[in-house]
């Protein structure tokens, strides 16, 4: 039995559906563009805008940078995921073949 048949299998018996590479990536890019904006807003527009505004934005960046780094978080953990399920199904398909 193949490794991606395995992992079918593992993911069939846990009851787990398969993760998505491509979103993973994009979680982080998107989540790693909206902590760079934030980190923008907070240092950078306030002077540009005026005093009055300062706060709003400086909340509007703090919020948008917590958002990107749990966003960049959550598609590198996808990824962790991911790689533990295909190892869990090279070991399970390496113990199957050994067993009489």
């Amino acid at each position: 039995m193949q490794p991606q048949e395995m992992l079918a299998e593992l993911h069939a018996h846990l009851g787990y559906k398969p993760l998505n590479r491509l979103w993973a990536k994009m979680e982080i890019i998107i989540g790693l563009i909206a902590a760079g904006l934030g980190i923008f807003l907070v240092s950078g527009i306030p002077f540009f805008v005026g005093p009055n505004a300062e706060i709003i934005w400086l909340i509007a960046g703090l919020l948008l940078f917590v958002f990107g780094g749990y966003l960049a978080m959550a598609g590198h953990r996808s990824h962790l995921y991911q790689s533990n399920n295909e190892l869990t199904a090279y070991l399970a398909m390496l113990i199957r073949r050994h067993q009489p």
